[in-house]
């Protein structure tokens, strides 16, 4: 039984993002495309892998999350036979992982700073939650990743403690004497932790809480100057800026953000990616 590479990608990115247009922003095709492949694929298994409907959440069926495990290790064992056919002399990528909103922010200056100094070492970059890149990295999926701190690790080799900082565009528009719109991920617990106990020193400001399954949706609100949300302050750009002294919003915590590097990564280009990664996340006063 043959099948397609194409088929399995688009599963994995379900698997990893757990939506199908994350999925097909991931894996550089369309939403159509992604449900196709995942019908195929289990029209070709004869089995059910993904559950999905319209207002449910998607999940893996038990027969996903036991192919999950395969998957995973075919696309590792097909990249591993492209590296092998590769040119001579052409280093193969360094797979980074990280989180959407660190790669559309801390992410790219980095990267910048290591193609000047490392020219001849690519990188493809992953994202998914932070949770779910620590698992990646353990299954060989990714080498680096670069995440909210997971916990103690033989891989975390550098944890930097950043300030979290309310967040907007710099048109958002509020009014106190309105609930302040703060928008979050489902699985952003900590995240809300820290808002709502900087809130309780303020219980005369009321906030009006919403909730997203999806990070791409989730910044297409905060874009929209719909609501503001709370990020690590090397999260920020030209168009996420810090909110909190223009409405004179309470003081936030701090949060770690850690480096993991998967075991046996011993390369030079390695090591300088780190070096550029931790320099971009330390850039910040705190």
């Amino acid at each position: 039984m043959s099948l397609d590479l194409r088929h399995i990608e688009s599963f994995v990115a379900v698997a990893d993002t757990r939506s199908f247009s994350s999925a097909a922003e991931r894996t550089g095709t369309v939403q159509s495309a992604v449900s196709a492949h995942i019908r195929l694929l289990e029209q070709r298994l004869s089995r059910k892998l993904v559950e999905r409907g319209r207002g449910k959440p998607v999940s893996l069926t038990n027969d996903g999350n036991a192919f999950l495990i395969k998957a995973r290790r075919l696309l590792v064992l097909a990249d591993e036979a492209m590296e092998g056919s590769s040119i001579s002399g052409t280093a193969s990528p360094i797979r980074l992982g990280t989180t959407m909103t660190f790669a559309l922010s801390a992410l790219p200056p980095a990267l910048a700073r290591f193609a000047t100094a490392a020219p001849d070492n690519p990188v493809t970059v992953t994202t998914a939650r932070s949770h779910d890149l620590r698992d990646l990295l353990d299954n060989g999926s990714i080498d680096i990743a670069l995440v909210l701190d997971q916990g103690p690790h033989t891989g975390r080799i550098e944890t930097v403690p950043v300030s979290l900082v309310w967040t907007a565009v710099p048109s958002f528009a509020y009014d106190s004497s309105r609930p302040l719109p703060l928008a979050f991920l489902n699985d952003a617990r900590d995240l809300r932790r820290h808002a709502l106990t900087a809130l309780d020193t303020e219980p005369e400001r009321q906030t009006e809480l919403q909730f997203h399954a999806d990070p791409v949706g989730l910044r297409a609100v905060l874009l929209a100057g719909l609501a503001a949300t709370i990020l690590p302050r090397p999260a920020l750009s030209e168009k996420l800026i810090d909110i909190g002294p223009r409405f004179k919003l309470p003081q936030l915590g701090a949060v770690p953000v850690s480096i993991y590097v998967a075991a046996k990564q011993e390369r030079e280009a390695v090591r300088t990616l780190v070096e550029e990664l931790h320099r971009q996340i330390d850039r910040n006063p705190r």
